[in-house]
């Protein structure tokens, strides 16, 4: 898959990771939580586009509905550790298939 493809693949899911300004300006508990989240499931799906771009076989380790819920607010404990292991997983998809990218 062309880089293109990739990103317009991902394009929804990029929009709905943005920080919006109210967020990165407010320091309350539960924005920097939101903060959070939307970092670490903007880094997975960069991690998930490269393995796109190199046409590698992965299986996602979250749904789109759960991606959802975790950017419900007020966002929970669990939100935000599912958001991190999301991430890590990620990470270690694109870290074993970059092996194999010439």
């Amino acid at each position: 898959m062309t880089r293109d493809k990739a990103k317009a693949k991902w394009a929804v899911a990029r929009r709905m990771v943005e920080i919006t300004q109210a967020e990165y300006s407010s320091h309350t508990v539960n924005a920097k939580a939101i903060k959070f989240v939307k970092t670490k499931l903007q880094i997975a799906i960069y991690y998930l586009s490269q393995l796109d771009e190199h046409d590698s076989n992965y299986t996602m380790p979250f749904t789109g509905k759960q991606m959802k819920e975790a950017l419900k607010t007020p966002i929970t404990k669990q939100n935000v550790k599912d958001a991190a292991d999301w991430c890590h997983q990620c990470r270690l998809i694109r870290d074993k298939a970059c092996t194999s990218w010439s």
